[in-house]
């Protein structure tokens, strides 16, 4: 395996280490469960993230060489930076999942400015950046990532579309990047 795809690596193993750590951390200051994935059919995308989360960790260590490694191990970087920014950012609103009434604040400011689930872009930029470090089984995760990732943003804005503060904010700010003029 190359330098690049040990940082890669790296990246994406220190990325879910501050995820499980941060989550544990949250969860013990309010005093609530943030996993909330056992509610409303929402095994699939568990699933999809455990997977992807899984195969983040154990692939393939004979990564395919590729010149110019170090723009995806950067991509990759600025993903895992997106998606832990956006998770810190998030304070005691921070939930896995979603579940009437366990929604916590809205969040609009930070990177939420730019993106109603600048998490799941940051996730979704770290798996599909390795892809080309790690090959095939990363493609197949990174696949299964984005589309746990999809699915996901529908359920949880099917919990929050009730709300009108989630209305307005739906309406200036788009679902993945960009705000509405």
């Amino acid at each position: 395996m190359t330098g690049a795809s040990w940082t890669g690596w790296i990246v994406g193993a220190c990325y879910l280490a501050l995820f499980f750590l941060f989550s544990a951390m949250a969860a013990r200051r309010m005093k609530t469960p943030l996993w909330l994935f056992d509610t409303d059919g929402q095994a699939r995308t568990s699933w999809g993230f455990r997977l992807g989360f899984a195969v983040l960790l154990v692939w393939p260590l004979a990564a395919l060489p590729l010149s110019g490694a170090a723009i995806w191990v950067g991509l990759a970087g600025a993903g895992a930076a997106l998606a832990m920014g956006g998770q810190l950012y998030m304070g005691r609103s921070w939930r896995i999942g979603a579940a009437e009434g366990k929604t916590g604040a809205l969040v609009t400011g930070g990177p939420f400015r730019v993106s109603r689930n600048p998490v799941f872009v940051g996730q979704i930029l770290l798996f599909w950046s390795l892809v080309p470090l790690a090959g095939p089984v990363m493609a197949g995760a990174a696949v299964v990532v984005t589309v746990s990732a999809i699915v996901q943003v529908r359920i949880v804005e099917r919990v929050l579309m009730s709300d009108p503060a989630w209305q307005g904010y739906a309406a200036r700010t788009r679902r993945w990047i960009g705000r509405r003029a």
